[in-house]
């Protein structure tokens, strides 16, 4: 494991976490971000929970710690962002800038190995992998080609080395943070001899779709999200397994609504866009899911209208007037 500290007080204290053989890991985003400016270096971020993940500290015993991982400092500036259990091994204020940023680039899971530039923009990501580290040192360089290759393109290569590299980021990714470059591939191509130019706006169009749909059912507007569906649908008409992402959304608004009927329907209408895909493979599991979901939520909602207490019937006019000669 690296050997984790914290400094009680400065600045200074916030940035060097560990030296683990010839490896200085930096625990601030901000302060890598400086020193890969300086250096021309890019960064390495693991995202890791250094004392109960058990893939993380896998991944630090079987490569970080590792002499033959030394030569990563020649490429990259490393900077470890933990979240721990025990509360004594970071700061308060770390902890809540780590989370910060895990939050903004989406971090679904640990260990995460996130490549980002000197501007801090993420341009690949990876985790755990076998092998120990030479061959994560070869993973790593597989996943920097397309991002090097562009660094250092210009004139007509410059075209084919933008198309290359942002093929690779998500569309989502591109238009928050690499948007520079997707103005500047329209400059180079603009009658889109690469095809990518289609590709990635159909890609932003599918990560606003995904976020509007996503805002809907959280607000319960059902209505809203099949025409959500429907829209995209008219506008972009996706095959295949895109086709099948998209129509998830009106299954899932039937499925919310408890109607199985209208949910299977849709599921089986779907499952003919791509017959092979991994949906319907899996269309008999989902549809299992699904029943088992819809049977677990009535029985919360019925326990849960148990646990209500019995409000007392209010006394009758006749109640009322024997309890009054009673008394």
């Amino acid at each position: 494991m690296k050997n984790k500290f914290l400094a009680a007080i400065g600045y200074f204290g916030a940035l060097v976490t560990s030296t683990q053989a010839e490896l200085t890991w930096l625990t601030d985003f901000e302060a890598g971000k400086k020193q890969a400016a300086e250096t021309g270096k890019t960064l390495l971020v693991d995202f890791t929970g250094s004392d109960w993940c058990h893939w993380c500290i896998q991944l630090d015993k079987e490569v970080f710690s590792q002499e033959a991982f030394e030569p990563v400092a020649e490429e990259y500036v490393l900077v470890e962002l933990d979240f721990p259990q025990d509360e004594t091994l970071i700061t308060p204020e770390q902890r809540g800038k780590n989370e910060a940023l895990a939050e903004k680039i989406g971090i679904e899971g640990f260990p995460s190995v996130i490549l980002f530039d000197a501007k801090g923009r993420p341009f690949a990501r990876t985790g755990y992998q076998e092998g120990g580290p030479e061959a994560y040192l070869k993973h790593l360089a597989e996943l920097s080609k397309p991002y090097n290759a562009l660094k250092g393109a210009e004139g007509d290569a410059r075209k084919d080395a933008l198309a290359g590299f942002l093929k690779t980021i998500p569309g989502r990714e591109i238009e928050e943070s690499y948007r520079e470059e997707f103005a500047e591939l329209k400059k180079l191509d603009p009658k889109d001899e690469t095809g990518l130019l289609a590709e990635l706006e159909t890609a932003k169009a599918m990560a606003e779709f995904e976020d509007s749909v996503e805002q809907n059912l959280s607000a319960g507007d059902f209505d809203a999200v099949i025409t959500n569906v429907d829209d995209f649908l008219a506008k972009h008409d996706p095959q295949g397994e895109k086709r099948q992402h998209v129509l998830m959304g009106k299954v899932m608004v039937y499925v919310e609504q408890g109607d199985t009927k209208k949910a299977f329907a849709q599921l089986d209408e779907m499952a003919g866009f791509a017959p092979e895909s991994e949906f319907s493979r899996n269309l008999d599991e989902i549809k299992k899911s699904i029943t088992e979901h819809l049977k677990m939520r009535e029985e919360m909602e019925k326990e849960a209208e148990a646990e209500l207490p019995v409000e007392a019937p209010e006394p009758s006019v006749v109640e009322e007037a024997e309890a009054a000669e009673k008394e």
